[in-house]
């Protein structure tokens, strides 16, 4: 999503009050700064993982940028923030339909392309990553000067979240750009998940769309069952894998 820009004005009876900018969203984090609520404030994202909301954001201030976390969800920027969000993220997603009495489970979807070839390699962080074998695998191909595809990256989490104690993993492919500017668009995207380099052009190899932001599903047996863009075809498609196994 877009992070949000917004200049907000609040008052209290003794004067304005102040927002604490910390380094971190535990209660052990250290005060960065110390805000007035009519200082501009750019929300980046939110921050998952964490007991009580949290937010990245950014401002100038004395002529240097500041960024930080806050934790006051009553912020307008942060209201505007989470309204815009919820507006993005408002798909409608199908129930998958009831298995006939007679059958136990559902039937494995049929593979679609070329089986996955496992792939060894290392992230930008270098870390060893080895992709596929897992009992659901997703694969984001993404090129991070793309909007759409950056939108793309960053909603697929929401999948990976809500199966990943079923045993879905969620790895990203994105088309190669220098690690300083990857790191930085994945640092205001918030990404949680493993990122590679995709010097091999897998993704014109398995027919994804890295501009637009494709995600392969991929199964236990490395069968490519899915590979798209739209958020539901993709939830859909873990669903019945899940419930065939």
């Amino acid at each position: 999503m877009t992070p949000v820009l917004f200049l907000f004005t609040a008052f209290v009876a003794d004067g304005a009050a102040t927002i604490s900018v910390r380094d971190g969203c535990g209660a052990d984090a250290s005060l960065v700064t110390a805000i007035q609520p009519s200082d501009p404030i750019r929300v980046e994202h939110g921050v998952l993982g964490e007991s009580v909301p949290c937010y990245a954001v950014s401002l100038e201030k004395n002529g240097d940028k500041v960024r930080g976390y806050v934790s006051d969800t009553a912020l307008p920027a942060i209201v505007e923030f989470e309204r815009k969000r919820a507006l993005e993220s408002r798909v409608a997603i199908p129930e998958p339909p009831p298995a006939p009495p007679a059958e136990k489970k559902a039937q494995e979807p049929p593979p679609t392309g070329p089986p996955f070839e496992p792939w060894v390699g290392a992230d930008i962080k270098g870390r060893r990553l080895q992709i596929g074998g897992a009992k659901v695998t997703l694969l984001m191909f993404w090129s991070a000067p793309s909007a759409t595809a950056r939108r793309s990256a960053r909603n697929i989490m929401a999948t990976e979240a809500e199966f990943r104690a079923k045993g879905l993993k969620l790895y990203g492919m994105a088309q190669p750009i220098t690690l300083s500017k990857l790191g930085f668009y994945m640092d205001d995207m918030g990404l949680d998940y493993p990122v590679a380099l995709d010097h091999q052009g897998l993704a014109a190899k398995y027919g994804a769309d890295a501009g637009k932001g494709t995600t392969l599903v991929i199964d236990s047996s490395n069968h490519v069952i899915a590979v798209s863009s739209n958020p539901t075809e993709i939830r859909a498609a873990v669903t019945r894998l899940l419930s065939s196994n």
